[in-house]
């Protein structure tokens, strides 16, 4: 009898587990489709900022108390990739729900946004 209640629990909490690991990596495909057009709002390490990502792959970054800087942005098959003064960038993508984590392979840091429809920069 023991044992059935014990994989009984087994079998509830491996169906249960998915519904609590909400977070998945994206694509290049489906980070393309996300931002296209739209923009981020987020923090990075201890800045609040926000960045736009136009469709023909310039974008907008935005910490709060500073000027905004151009770039220009695009996907791999597997991530997003920023240039800056002539140096890119890339992150792995993650979607948690409506937050949208920024991974960074190189530190293990990991940084939440939200989706904002369309341009907004503006603080």
């Amino acid at each position: 009898m023991t044992r059935i209640v014990w994989l009984a629990l087994a079998l509830v909490f491996a169906m249960a587990l998915p519904a609590v690991a909400g977070e998945r990596k994206l694509s290049g495909e489906e980070i393309h489709k996300l931002l296209a057009g739209n923009s981020v709002h987020g923090m990075w390490r201890q800045t609040e900022y926000k960045s736009f990502f136009g469709a023909d792959g310039t974008t907008i970054y935005h910490a709060k108390g500073r000027d905004p800087s151009n770039g220009l942005w695009r996907t791999t098959s597997t991530q997003y990739c920023s240039k800056w003064n002539d140096r890119e960038s890339c992150y792995d993508l993650y979607m948690d729900g409506d937050t949208i984590i920024w991974y960074v392979a190189e530190t293990g840091h990991r940084y939440p946004s939200t989706l904002v429809k369309g341009q907004d920069t503006d603080f």
